[in-house]
């Protein structure tokens, strides 16, 4: 009908107004529309200051969370019709692409799902096509279905080359990470442990795309070993519907989802009819959930927090730098006050800890495990989530929580240690730079760059790594009920995914977010299926960077109080609006003693 009328005087001005309203009537999401999502990256655990998003208002970019619960929310929502992609990873961590990958089958099961892309860069960026309802490619494009390979960098004759010694003490014989200065190749234990990890990960994704497109994972073998196809071998092989352009794989999602012979761009001159697009971040933030407010006398919405460790852990506050390229760290100070603030929080039912990190400090790890145990010992339920990696410090973090829920792809283990530094005295010594030293006690020097460890030294920081080592082997034993001789034979240094760490008993259940706060909900004893509000800590917003913490365990607040920080957040809120995405500016550095 409205076809028909196309042109008519006055009549695209009425379409467009009706189409206003519509969307308006429906929260900001017009009724029948097809939501768009670029994925040339994938989706960050976390988001960070971006001054030209901050610039130009578009705002921080989805995370990974968001991503998947709006892609879940729009499988179910009458108001979304279908789901078309750019699918184009050039590199990301198979864990979080397992993630998404789980809600966009979700949403293919329910409604009409597209992927499509000028070519497919490698095996990860397939397979998350995969799980669409359609996969399409550019002429030009070709399927890097590859499999997956390792690439370890030693650098041992360099450094002896340049005149640096390398002083490390490792525990556990798969603990590679210093391998980087001792080594010159692959000893057999950190080949062993790589060749196991990718041998896992394939499977993985082989058996997930043999069971989206119907190929037999023989099969796909054999296309791998080919790999990168070409269009006709990527279609004759199953892997790939259709060839074809942008603008075709367009027509045919709004094909699809029930407008046929439609152009693909609404507004062209030649798609007025075409039905409304909406990009996964509008939709997103459309009308999201807003947490229920409490009432006194009356029981609201139940709470559940999650406290987020991205990135390296360090002591004292980390944090993520200024810049949008800065690196970004986990303070222990600032993970274990949030987790008392959870703690504390008597709205909060269940907390769920999640883990982003691949390690580091010593300390600062010990001190986010002891929030947890503590939390443990007190009754309410922690639940640990693994996102991209979860290993050595971030395997200490979880270890203690009531369960740990990880992706079949995760990172995880190494449960070892390892400790030491690079003495650089020679070098100096070749280009002519000299050093001396004054001291006042034996030790006072020790960890200089300028001399290698005395036998006394080198003794001690043997038995400190003797130390941390059985501490961690019995935490682990204690957190996840397993007899030392048991968690010695998964530990060693040793790296698994989560797959192989299930079997192992290293984790419980697999999955990701979502499973991991419907498994808080019911250690709370609440419905896997009931709606709860998430709250996420820590802060980071510019409300969070501009008001001091009372303290460093937050306690129920008189009502004087309450009301004064009612009005605060009233006018914070404001300020957090004109700039959501400024992250707090804090403090990094590195300690010594690294898991």
């Amino acid at each position: 009908m409205f076809s028909l009328l196309s042109g008519v005087p006055g009549f695209d001005e009425v379409r467009q107004l009706a189409r206003k309203v519509d969307t308006a009537r429906h929260q900001g999401v017009p009724h029948g529309c097809i939501l768009e999502l670029d994925l040339q990256s994938a989706p960050p655990e976390t988001a960070g200051f971006d001054p030209l998003a901050f610039i130009n208002g578009s705002g921080r970019p989805l995370v990974l969370r968001e991503t998947v619960a709006a892609i879940h929310r729009a499988a179910e929502d009458p108001r979304v019709a279908g789901l078309i992609a750019r699918v184009q990873l050039d590199a990301a961590p198979p864990g979080p692409v397992q993630e998404l990958r789980e809600a966009i089958s979700a949403f293919t099961a329910e409604k009409p799902s597209l992927a499509w892309a000028e070519t497919y860069p490698g095996t990860l960026s397939y397979y998350l096509a995969s799980a669409f309802g359609e996969v399409w490619m550019q002429p030009s494009g070709t399927v890097g279905l590859v499999g997956f390979a390792t690439s370890a960098l030693f650098l041992r004759h360099a450094l002896d080359k340049l005149g640096v010694e390398a002083q490390f003490v490792a525990r556990g014989e798969y603990k590679s990470a210093a391998n980087l200065f001792t080594q010159d190749s692959y000893t057999d234990a950190h080949r062993e442990a790589d060749t196991a990890l990718v041998d896992s990960l394939r499977a993985q994704v082989w058996e997930a795309v043999a069971a989206s497109r119907g190929i037999d994972a023989a099969a796909l073998d054999g296309l791998a070993d080919r790999a990168p196809l070409l269009r006709d071998d990527a279609v004759s092989g199953g892997l790939i519907d259709r060839i074809g352009f942008r603008d075709e794989a367009y027509a045919r999602i709004a094909e699809k989802t029930g407008a046929k012979g439609i152009s693909p761009d609404a507004g062209d001159a030649d798609g007025k009819d075409a039905p409304p697009r909406l990009y996964l971040s509008r939709y997103a933030r459309a009308d999201r959930h807003v947490p229920t407010p409490a009432i006194p006398g009356r029981k609201g919405t139940q709470t559940i927090a999650v406290v987020t460790v991205a990135g390296p852990i360090v002591s004292g506050r980390g944090g993520r730098q200024l810049s949008p390229l800065g690196t970004s760290s986990a303070g222990g100070d600032t993970i274990a006050a949030a987790l008392r603030q959870a703690a504390a929080d008597e709205d909060v039912a269940a907390i769920v800890l999640r883990v982003d990190s691949p390690g580091g400090s010593v300390t600062g790890s010990e001190t986010m495990w002891r929030e947890v145990v503590r939390i443990r010992e007190q009754g309410k339920p922690i639940v640990a989530s693994m996102g991209a990696v979860a290993a050595s410090g971030g395997y200490y973090v979880s270890m203690a929580a009531d369960a740990i829920v990880a992706n079949a792809a995760t990172i995880t283990g190494s449960i070892g240690v390892v400790t030491g530094k690079l003495v650089a005295r020679e070098l100096k010594e070749r280009l002519g730079v000299g050093s001396d030293t004054v001291r006042t006690n034996a030790n006072a020097d020790a960890w200089s760059i300028n001399t290698p460890f005395t036998d006394e030294q080198r003794a001690h920081v043997e038995a400190e790594a003797d130390l941390f080592y059985t501490d961690f082997v019995q935490r682990v034993a204690d957190g996840r009920t397993m007899t030392v001789d048991a968690v010695e034979q998964v530990a060693r240094g040793r790296v698994w995914t989560g797959a192989d760490a299930l079997e192992r008993g290293l984790v419980d259940e697999l999955g990701g977010l979502r499973t991991a706060i419907r498994r808080a909900k019911v250690l709370a004893g609440i419905d896997a299926d009931a709606k709860v509000n998430v709250v996420n800590l820590p802060g980071s917003s510019l409300r969070d960077v501009l008001r001091p913490k009372p303290s460093s365990q937050p306690a129920a607040a008189s009502l004087p109080e309450a009301l004064s920080a009612l009005a605060f957040r009233s006018v914070a809120g404001v300020l957090e609006q004109t700039q959501r995405s400024l992250n707090g500016v804090n403090v990094l550095w590195l300690g010594e003693h690294r898991y």
